[in-house]
């Protein structure tokens, strides 16, 4: 019987252990095959500016995918990745999925952006009727806006003129623009008229400006059809009551020719001006019989460019009395490059390239009716050339000389040299026209660091000046120091190409040595110096 209760009593103690392990290792989740329901951070709400929306779950490796139109997501929306830039109100849903478990519950958060507007950008001047014509500057206080805008009236839009800088309106015109910046509201489109009345063209002169030997019958032209010239002969400025241009002006002595044009419902055009400068034969030039000479260095102290001695034959040319002055130059190019090293019209320019040369030789070509030598692109006008070089300038090097025509060009480095030396050997001068260098020339001992008026030394044979001295003279001819050894004998113009050109004669600054008439200078073709100028020539067809 003991026995009986004791057996009772360890299945009821059995029974309660049972019990009591089997509620410990009942789950207590709501549903542990689930995955859990995203959360949001930050969290829903109202904001005054866009939010990077995070979303996470916290059932390890479950996908995210979520929507932004309040549509509720599935298996194939879009999966989270990363950041998401909430810049709109907007109703963000997510669900999380994992392969084994159930779909978690979707969540949902509302975000409401408060959304700036840009301010409305500013035109100046705010439109209006003018007689010039006006820069146009657009402006916007909002910090970072871009603004866009068009001309034409039409309303500008994310593909219109994007605005980086003042432009300059020359007719009338309707401005429209708006100011944009990411995430905020467009602003509204501002609104400018504008009328511009336009001016007359200005005149134009046909020759143009210059120095002539001859009297020149001057044109006067206006690109403004039924436009009224009238112009002064007197340097004065024309007005409506001066003279009415009908036919060419007869000028044969120094003139300034200053000339308007006029049209009613236009504005005035500028007043144009030319002046017509008249030195008969100026620059003079030497006759140079063709002939046979030594070129190169067969006397004296030289650099071992000049070797060898060689024999060469020229045909018959002109060459200039001087070196080209100041004044000449100014005539033809405007203006005067020469300061500090010597100034006035009788003095020899200076800081001129070998590309502001060869423009010089074919404006003198046109102005007194010869035939340019130098062609550019196919054209011997410089005006079609474009601006000057102020840098090596593949299309002015590959200039090509017509030695056929009979306009001013620069003499070859040959003709240089045999004009220098008199056109004979004998005497065979170190400097052109002696072997004592202060006779004939302005150098590094007796120029006291300058330039002086062209003329100033004794000429040589020939009556040439300055071919020692005072400025350097740039050549046609591209520059091999080699070149001697096979060099043409007959009117030899140098080596096809190269990288710089030749100078010859020597400087105010230069020693002695340097001024032989066989020494050769270097330059590349765009360099401008208060050394070097030039001298002009020309074919005796």
């Amino acid at each position: 019987m003991k026995k009986f209760k004791f057996l009772i009593i360890m299945i009821s103690m059995m029974s309660i252990l049972i019990l009591l392990f089997g509620c410990k290792n009942k789950p207590t989740e709501p549903n542990s095959k689930k995955v859990a329901q995203p959360t949001f951070s930050p969290k829903a709400g109202t904001y005054d500016e866009p939010q990077s929306i995070v979303i996470k779950c916290s059932t390890k490796d479950a996908v995210i995918r979520y929507t932004e139109d309040g549509e509720d997501p599935t298996a194939s929306s879009e999966i989270f990745y990363d950041d998401l830039l909430v810049p709109r109100t907007a109703t963000i849903k997510a669900r999380a999925f994992k392969e084994g478990l159930e779909d978690s519950d979707i969540a949902t958060a509302e975000y409401t952006i408060n959304v700036q507007k840009v301010a409305a950008p500013t035109i100046s001047p705010a439109g209006g009727t003018f007689d010039v014509s006006q820069s146009v500057t657009l402006s916007c206080p909002t910090a970072g806006a871009k603004i866009f805008y068009t001309k034409n009236g039409t309303n500008p839009g994310m593909y219109s003129f994007v605005y980086y800088e003042p432009f300059t309106l020359t007719e009338t015109a309707t401005i429209k623009a708006f100011a944009y910046k990411a995430y905020w509201d467009n602003s509204d489109v501002v609104t400018a008229e504008f009328t511009i009345i336009p001016a007359v063209a200005t005149p134009t002169f046909m020759p143009i400006g210059g120095l002539y030997g001859v009297a020149q019958d001057v044109s006067i032209a206006c690109l403004t059809p039924d436009a009224t010239i009238v112009y002064t002969t007197d340097g004065s400025d024309p007005t409506a009551s001066s003279p009415v241009y009908s036919d060419a002006i007869h000028v044969s002595q120094d003139t300034t020719i200053k000339a308007r044009a006029y049209k009613a419902g236009l504005n005035d055009g500028e007043i144009a001006s030319a002046t017509y400068v008249f030195s008969p034969g100026s620059p003079e030039m030497v006759y140079v019989s063709s002939g046979t000479f030594t070129m190169g260095r067969n006397k004296g102290q030289e650099n071992d460019n000049a070797f060898p001695p060689h024999s060469v034959t020229l045909d018959s040319f002109f060459i200039g009395k001087y070196q080209v002055t100041q004044g000449e130059y100014e005539a033809i190019m405007g203006s005067n490059p020469a300061s500090d090293y010597g100034v006035g019209n009788n003095y020899p320019v200076y800081n001129v390239s070998w590309y502001d040369a060869i423009k010089y030789c074919n404006l003198r070509s046109l102005n007194e009716g010869l035939m340019p030598v130098y062609s550019i692109r196919g054209f011997t006008n410089p005006l079609d050339w474009g601006i000057v070089p102020t840098e090596n300038n593949a299309t002015w090097n590959a200039a090509i000389c017509n030695w056929n025509a009979n306009g001013y060009r620069l003499p070859t480095e040959a003709e240089w040299e045999y004009a220098a030396r008199g056109a004979t050997n004998n005497p065979n001068y170190l400097y052109s026209g002696s072997d004592a260098i202060a006779n004939v020339a302005w150098y590094y001992n007796n120029s006291n660091s300058s330039a002086h008026p062209v003329g100033g030394k004794r000429a040589n044979a020939l009556g040439i000046y300055d071919m020692s001295g005072n400025v350097c003279e740039s050549c046609w001819d591209w520059y091999d120091a080699s070149y001697y050894s096979s060099s043409s004998s007959n009117n030899p113009s140098g080596p096809e190409s190269g990288t710089v050109r030749v100078h010859r004669g020597g400087s105010w600054f230069f020693i002695d040595e340097w001024c032989q008439v066989a020494h050769r200078g270097i330059n590349i073709p765009s360099y401008r110096s208060n050394q070097v100028g030039f001298r002009v020539c020309r074919t005796a067809n």
